[in-house]
C-alpha cells in the first residue's frame, strides 16, 4: 500500500509496476561514479566529486555531459566511450540491490502484478546488472536503451514500449516508480500514475515539483 495526501492506492488496483532501474532497483552509484570520474580524468578535464556527479544518476549519460557539464556535441561521444570502457570492465559489478527489493519483486508476482523496468541505461547493461544480482527472471519486461540511440530515447517512449510488452492496455492500473523527475516526467507522458522513490538520488522536493503522484 502506498499512501498520499489524497488516497490510498492498493495491489488491487494496479495491475502492473514498472521501475526505473539505477537508483531504484539497484543501487549502481558506486561503479557508475568511479567511470564517470575515469572518463573526466581520461579526457584531461577536471575530475568532479562523486557527490557532484550524482547528478548523473537518472537522465541519459549525453544529457548529463551536455547540459551539467558543458561537453560539447564534438567530444562527448569521446567521454561516453571512456566512461563505458570502465563501466563495462568493472563499473557493472560494484552495485548492489536495496534492502527488501528482491522480496518487493516476489511479493508483487505472487499477488499476480506483472513487473517491468524502463530505463535510460543501455540493455545489454541493464541485463549485465541483473544477470549478475540473479534477478533477470524476476522481471515481465526489460526496456532500456540501445547504445548508439541513448541521446534520443525518451523515458515516455522507454514507459510506452515496457507497457506494450508487458500487454498493460489499462493506463489507469499501470504504476511508474523511479527515483528521479525524469520517471516523473516519463510517467505523465505516457498517461500513467508515477510514485517518487526517496531511497534513490532524487529528493521530496523534485517529487514535488514535478508532481508525482505518490512519493514513498
Amino acid at each position: 500500500e502506498i499512501e498520499n495526501t489524497n488516497r490510498l492506492i492498493t495491489s488491487t488496483e494496479i495491475e502492473s509496476v514498472i521501475f526505473d532501474f539505477d537508483g531504484t532497483v539497484v543501487d549502481t552509484g558506486e561503479g557508475i561514479l568511479k567511470s564517470l570520474q575515469y572518463s573526466f580524468e581520461q579526457m584531461g578535464n577536471d575530475v568532479p566529486s562523486m557527490e557532484e556527479l550524482k547528478r548523473f544518476i537518472g537522465p541519459p549519460v549525453y544529457y548529463s555531459y551536455t547540459h551539467f557539464y558543458g561537453i560539447s556535441e564534438d567530444e562527448v561521444d569521446a567521454y561516453i566511450k571512456k566512461y563505458r570502457e570502465r563501466y563495462t570492465e568493472k563499473g557493472v559489478y560494484e552495485c548492489h540491490l536495496y534492502d527488501g527489493m528482491s522480496e518487493l519483486l516476489d511479493a508483487l508476482r505472487e499477488r499476480g502484478i506483472k513487473v517491468g523496468v524502463a530505463s535510460s541505461k543501455p540493455l545489454r547493461l541493464i541485463y549485465a546488472v541483473a544477470d549478475y544480482l540473479d534477478i533477470t527472471d524476476k522481471f515481465d519486461a526489460i526496456v532500456g536503451v540501445r547504445v548508439d540511440d541513448s541521446n534520443h530515447s525518451t523515458k515516455t517512449g522507454l514507459v510506452l514500449e515496457a507497457m506494450e510488452l508487458m500487454g498493460a492496455t489499462d493506463k489507469s492500473r499501470v504504476l511508474m516508480v523511479g527515483d528521479r523527475c525524469f520517471d516523473i516526467d516519463g510517467a505523465r507522458g505516457a498517461g500513467v500514475a508515477s510514485c517518487g522513490a526517496l531511497w534513490g538520488y532524487g529528493n521530496e522536493y523534485e517529487f514535488k515539483e514535478h508532481k508525482a503522484d505518490y512519493i514513498i
